[in-house]
């Protein structure tokens, strides 16, 4: 019989040798006893900085019978659930699909859509991945921007250039099939068991291109520098998809998932009353530190160890009602990068490559911003209250593509910047009063919790810590309405999709949100309905993967 056996602690090091030992030594009898002994999950659990250890969980088979046996508190034993598999039936018609985005949302929405016979363009604004980084590396090293080739745009999405973080709390069981695609194309089989699973942008930008390359080979068309410029409807229902040119492609259906950057998109379909409502997000800045420094706060005596990871960290205070500041997206091992689409406005992000190596850690520093600061009842409010403060914070960089920046020190004593700690940023941080580009109400924020968070982690308001501004798409501020049947609630035939349209919070929300409306493609065109993905569509609910 097949077990899963959860909650085994393992001691630093533990994790590297045969595991049937603990395994015996926690259910008992001998190692021999156990075969084809897996390691489903393992977290680290640093509650103890004088005892770290993993916390795991393992399947695995024996001919013992061990019901009623004795554990230690904390450990638990049952039948381990049987995987279903990701088979499909072709679907019987082949609709015309256009996916805007390539994107985890669109990519993957593509390759389910491939497992039902149905083969969909990609139209994606910017550039094959060779172009873009090439437009990327001439915004980080000469501060040249490209707005349709940069962090946002390109092939891969937002998330090619980010810290690569594939953790997810939505629950979905086609999370599975997101991870064992991955690895797949390249990444380490090691994100199939880690609670905090990361590919590292280095390594997913690898991945992108051979998805890419298998997804042409099976009939998926790509086009590239070809941006949605407008969708012909006929009687409430999608007819064609317009680009820049004035080319039509006549589709039945349309996946709109164009990342949370396509700004221009959105207000074409405003222009057509889609269905849409303000969403709110956060706004703030990224806070960056020496990762040494965060190792030993958070190890204590293990720092060090070889089988301990860069240390992380994830911080809230509430500050009352529709008032926090948190950290987002914590990169430990990372760099700040410069994620600009729009001339004229400042964005900066955080990014690491799969090994984490580059001595700096740093983590978005954001505040919740409520529909109701928008200042506007315009559905596209919160779009341009982010677009404003973007270009607040160019003119405080100089009017450059450099990042305005001040110790936190400086920040919290409300004075202009002195002399800057060392960074990662490119292209380059610029001395600045960084109240200038933030709201009055999102510096209260950040300053009502900075005291807090130095508590928690002590020293994390010093001198070596420097804010970088503005970090201002930490979400969409917008969500596209659809309905059951995944089409949107006022024109058919169009799927909104991913975390642009407002239902997804990170690259594996985003990617799984894609299969989604694949499914829901393939079953109008007469698929049967996938039961192990069907209950999660109808259950799980828009989460924030960070």
């Amino acid at each position: 019989m097949r077990y899963l056996l959860t909650n085994l602690p393992l001691n630093l090091g533990e994790e590297k040798l045969d595991l049937a030992g603990p395994l015996s030594h926690a259910v008992g009898g001998k190692p021999l006893d156990y075969s084809t002994v897996v390691l489903e999950r393992r977290s680290l659990d640093a509650r103890h900085k004088g005892a770290i250890r993993f916390l795991v969980a393992l399947s695995f088979e024996t001919q013992l019978d061990l019901s009623g046996v004795e554990l230690l508190p904390g450990l638990k034993l049952e039948a381990a659930p049987s995987l279903s598999p990701y088979l499909v039936a072709p679907a019987p018609l082949r609709p015309r699909v256009v996916i805007v985005g390539s994107g985890p949302a669109g990519t993957f929405c593509a390759l389910r859509l491939l497992d039902y016979g149905i083969e969909p363009i990609i139209l994606e604004r910017g550039p094959a991945m060779s172009e873009r980084v090439q437009s990327i590396n001439a915004l980080w090293q000469h501060g040249k921007l490209d707005p349709e080739a940069n962090s946002q745009f390109g092939e891969g999405g937002a998330g090619t250039f980010s810290d690569g973080k594939l953790t997810t709390r939505i629950g979905h069981p086609a999370t599975r099939y997101v991870l064992e695609t991955f690895v797949k194309y390249g990444a380490n089989p090691r994100i199939l068991y880690l609670s905090k699973p990361h590919v590292g942008t280095d390594v997913i930008r690898k991945c992108s291109v051979l998805i890419r390359k298998d997804a042409e080979a099976r009939g998926v068309r790509y086009r590239w520098r070809s941006k949605l410029a407008d969708i012909h409807f006929e009687n409430g229902k999608v007819k064609a998809a317009v680009l820049q040119n004035g080319e039509e492609i006549p589709c039945d259906a349309i996946v709109l998932a164009p990342g949370h950057s396509a700004r221009d998109t959105f207000e074409m379909l405003h222009r057509h009353a889609v269905a849409m409502r303000q969403k709110p997000f956060a706004m703030g800045v990224r806070v960056e530190h020496p990762q040494d420094f965060i190792d030993k706060n958070q190890y204590g005596p293990s720092k060090g160890h070889p089988s301990l990871p860069p240390a992380d960290y994830k911080l809230v205070c509430n500050l009352g009602p529709n008032r926090a500041a948190y950290s987002f997206c914590m990169c430990p091992g990372g760099e700040v990068i410069q994620c600009a689409s729009e001339e004229g406005g400042v964005v900066v992000n955080g990014m690491s490559n799969e090994k984490r190596d580059s001595g700096f850690a740093n983590s978005g520093l954001v505040a919740k911003v409520a529909t109701s600061d928008f200042g506007s009842d315009h559905l596209l409010g919160g779009m341009y209250f982010q677009r404003t403060w973007e270009q607040k914070a160019f003119k405080a960089a100089g009017e450059t593509y450099g990042a305005p920046a001040t110790s936190v020190v400086d920040f919290m004593q409300t004075k202009a910047s002195g002399k800057l700690p060392r960074t990662s940023f490119r292209p380059f941080a610029v001395p600045s009063d960084i109240r200038l580009c933030l709201p009055e109400f999102v510096q209260e924020q950040l300053r009502g919790a900075l005291p807090v968070f130095d508590k928690k982690i002590h020293g994390f308001a010093s001198k070596e810590a420097l804010l970088l501004a503005i970090e201002s798409r930490t979400s969409s501020p917008i969500q596209l309405l659809r309905g059951e049947n995944g089409q949107s609630l006022s024109h058919r035939g169009l799927y909104p999709c991913g975390e642009g349209a407002g239902f997804a919070g990170g690259i594996t929300s985003a990617a799984v949100d894609g299969i989604r409306v694949a499914e829901w493609i393939a079953q109008k065109a007469g698929a049967p309905v996938f039961q192990a993905f069907e209950k999660a569509v109808r259950t799980s609910e828009l989460a924030n993967e960070y």
